[in-house]
């Protein structure tokens, strides 16, 4: 009789320390998993603050050259449709390139968040 209790004592135990540890486990992924969404969060807020002041940037840069051009060239509305040629021509070529200008850099930024073995 004291050998059966021993082999449903060890059992138990046995059942106890699995439990734990896939709760545990369990946990671990959680927190795995929170920290990836973080930091993919974390680095597309920053991206997008870049972005914002780069924008700005780019449309100070935009008003200057609209406005240099139109003392080269004596007219605001030819300067500024030659700035705004050349946005018409940088958005072609981007359209144009828009995979491997925009997607793969994304897709490798994103892949690369998510499965990063950072310790």
């Amino acid at each position: 009789m004291k050998e059966t209790n021993s082999v449903l004592e060890s059992a138990g135990e046995a059942y106890g320390y699995a439990r734990v540890y896939l709760k545990q486990h369990l946990e671990y992924y959680k927190l795995d998993i929170a920290e990836r969404v973080s930091r993919a969060i974390s680095s597309a807020i920053t991206m997008l603050v870049l972005f914002l002041l780069f924008l700005m940037m780019l449309g100070f840069l935009s008003v200057a050259a609209g406005f240099y051009l139109a003392e080269l060239r004596g007219s605001y509305a030819e300067a500024f449709l030659i700035v705004a040629g050349g946005y018409l021509a940088l958005t072609l070529f981007v359209a144009l390139f828009r995979r491997f200008l925009v997607t793969n850099p994304v897709l490798s930024r994103v892949i690369k968040v998510f499965f990063s073995e950072e310790e």
